[in-house]
């Protein structure tokens, strides 16, 4: 774990580059010299509105107490958080989203294929979250994702425990906070471990070749006015690793891996979306950290970060970044 004294949370300049060379793919991210912790548990999931942040994550290894824990982005890149964190549901692998105000998590019930969860909340004005009294099912499978734009919701998941079938979901946001989905998900690729952002109407979609350290590929889409997706023929490589996690803001791609199955180096790659709906990739990703279980978001210009210090329940660290 990279650390340094709390009063160390300026940013390291190492280069300013265009943000226009940004979106073709060019490395120009800057992460703060250290990283935080804010919380304990295992699994963590952010995701970031304006300079809101909600993040979920499991209070033990199984199925038991989901937490959310809310904080706010400061100029400098620190982050601000609630004293302390609260229980809004109960599950495993939770994935959380943001859009305006309006939070979407879901979540497994158990620990094997089954039924997946969506509970749905409001971020009040003291940075608190309102949550709907109860979660509902909407499918069945595996390591959900889950990622928002406008009142437009896109779900990934596997459909078995092994390298298979990857299924995505796509709902809408109702003005009283419920989600209609769409009657059926659908199969895009196969694979395993995914992870989903939206951009607009774009989407970028990452996941594990195979069960251990290999190729990571990358899947693009296009939400349609009817709210089906038009996803690209196939999917590329981009780079190699495990426990991919990805966010995107505008043309800009920030994606952050494992180097190995145990805690270890994090690393992360830069991209950029493409009006053909491709990705350029940065030629190669950089380490920024060490832990285990990346989660990425982005707002603007500034990256947030978590991860798990180790394996297994216990620390939790952000880490903000910037380009």
């Amino acid at each position: 774990m990279m650390t340094k004294s709390s009063t160390a949370a300026f940013l390291l300049i190492i280069g300013a580059v265009p943000t226009s060379a940004l979106a073709q793919g060019y490395p120009p991210f800057v992460w703060t010299p250290a990283a935080f912790n804010y919380d304990t548990g295992i699994k963590p999931s952010a995701a970031v509105s304006g300079t809101r942040i909600v993040e979920v994550h499991q209070a033990a290894a199984g199925v038991g107490p989901l937490w959310y824990h809310t904080g706010t982005i400061q100029a400098d890149d620190t982050v601000t958080w609630a004293p302390t964190a609260f229980k809004y549901d109960t599950g495993t692998a939770p994935s959380v989203a943001v859009t305006g105000n309006t939070v979407i998590e879901v979540h497994q019930a158990s620990t094997g294929i089954g039924p997946l969860w969506y509970h749905t909340g409001t971020i009040q004005a003291d940075g608190t979250v309102t949550w709907a009294l109860t979660a509902f099912s909407y499918d069945t499978g595996i390591r959900p994702s889950v990622a928002v734009s406008g009142s437009t919701i896109v779900e990934v998941h596997q459909a078995g425990t092994g390298v298979g079938p990857l299924w995505y979901h796509v709902g809408e946001i109702q003005v009283s906070g419920t989600v209609t989905w769409a009657p059926t998900a659908f199969s895009y690729d196969t694979g395993v471990a995914p992870s989903v952002s939206v951009a607009g109407s774009s989407i970028i979609e990452v996941h594990q070749a195979g069960m251990g350290v290999g190729p990571l590929w990358y899947h693009t889409g296009e939400i349609q006015a009817n709210g089906t997706i038009i996803w690209s023929p196939s999917a590329s490589k981009y780079d190699t690793g495990v426990g991919p996690s990805v966010a995107v803001s505008g043309p800009t791609i920030v994606e952050v891996h494992q180097a190995s199955t145990s805690a270890g180096p994090l690393w992360y790659h830069t991209g950029g979306l493409q009006a053909n709906g491709t990705a350029t990739w940065a030629p190669t990703a950089f380490q920024y950290d060490n832990g285990e279980a990346p989660s990425a978001a982005v707002t603007g210009p500034t990256i947030l970060e978590v991860h798990q210090a180790g394996t297994g329940v216990g620390p939790l660290w952000y880490h903000t970044g910037a380009y």
